[in-house]
């Protein structure tokens, strides 16, 4: 076992230079038992100074987002530039439409209000529904649906289009081109809900057993939720039918066609609505010997 280094007792005299050699030689330490000295105060951070930091990240979470909408709102980058109208047409054209919203060009295209846009577009009585969609960064989506005329109607001393549900469209411009384009002219002496579809249902009945008749139909009365005259060029008096019923009677009156030309000079109309007789409706020239009325 190696022998302890010799330790200076406190107190004890200080060994010289040749103790001290002695002690080199004798393989002894001399141990420094010098105090050490008391380590520095932390200075204590400012309580304020704690709360710099997670300030400073709230102000940049909050005014960041407000700072990019501001910029978004008010660049130029975003400003309606393009207007792209989509949906087959016939009387609302493109040119119309981006006309109608040359107001907002420039705008921005976030801020565009659409459904202000699209009350703009709706003051176009051909325009059934819009539909408009933002592209950014400047491109707005137009798509429209467009009524459809399906006869006319009887306006005062003119004619307007109108749609299926029987509700005008517009002042008809040219009759004969209304009247070209195949559109029969519906006439209501009173409302009847529906009425509009009907008449035109019973316009198809005739059609499957005369197609001739009912491609010279010219007007169609609607006397009621279920009774119609109809007027056709292609005989000289007009009919009164019932719906659903237009087939059998049109095929019956078909066969008595040569009776009723040999018997009435002249016939102002027939009743078809009853089941098991013909009501006919003699003309001027025939009332003199014919009464009010014949049935067959």
């Amino acid at each position: 076992m190696p022998p302890l280094p010799a330790v200076t007792p406190l107190g004890t005299p200080a060994v010289g230079a040749a103790g001290a050699a002695n002690l080199s030689t004798s393989g002894a330490r001399v141990l420094d038992f010098r105090r050490r000295g008391a380590p520095p105060r932390r200075r204590r951070r400012h309580p304020l100074l704690l709360l710099v930091r997670p300030l400073a990240a709230a102000v940049c979470v909050v005014l960041l987002p407000l700072g990019l909408g501001a910029w978004v709102l008010t660049s130029h980058r975003f400003a309606l530039a393009d207007v792209v109208v989509e949906g087959s047409t016939q009387r609302v054209k493109p040119e119309w439409v981006r006309q109608a919203l040359a107001p907002y060009r420039g705008a921005n295209l976030i801020r565009l209000p659409l459904g202000e846009a699209a009350d703009v577009l709706r003051k176009n009585p051909w325009i059934q529904s819009v539909e408009l969609q933002k592209e950014l960064p400047g491109r707005l989506r137009v798509a429209l649906t467009e009524r459809r005329p399906v006869a006319l109607l009887r306006s005062g001393e003119g004619l307007v289009y109108a749609d299926l549900d029987g509700q005008p469209i517009m002042q008809v411009d040219s009759v004969p081109e209304a009247h070209k384009a195949g559109l029969l002219e519906v006439f209501f002496s009173h409302p009847v809900p529906g009425g509009m579809v009907s008449a035109l249902e019973v316009a198809g009945e005739l059609g499957r057993v005369r197609p001739d008749w009912s491609a010279a139909l010219t007007r169609i009365d609607v006397l009621g939720e279920e009774d119609f005259r109809l007027h056709t060029d292609a005989l000289p008096f007009s009919l009164v039918v019932t719906h659903g019923e237009v087939g059998p009677k049109a095929r019956r009156l078909e066969e008595l066609l040569p009776e009723l030309e040999r018997r009435y000079p002249v016939i102002d109309s027939v009743d078809l609505r009853f089941s098991r007789r013909i009501v006919v409706q003699p003309g001027a020239p025939a009332r003199t010997g014919a009464g009010a009325g014949a049935q067959i």
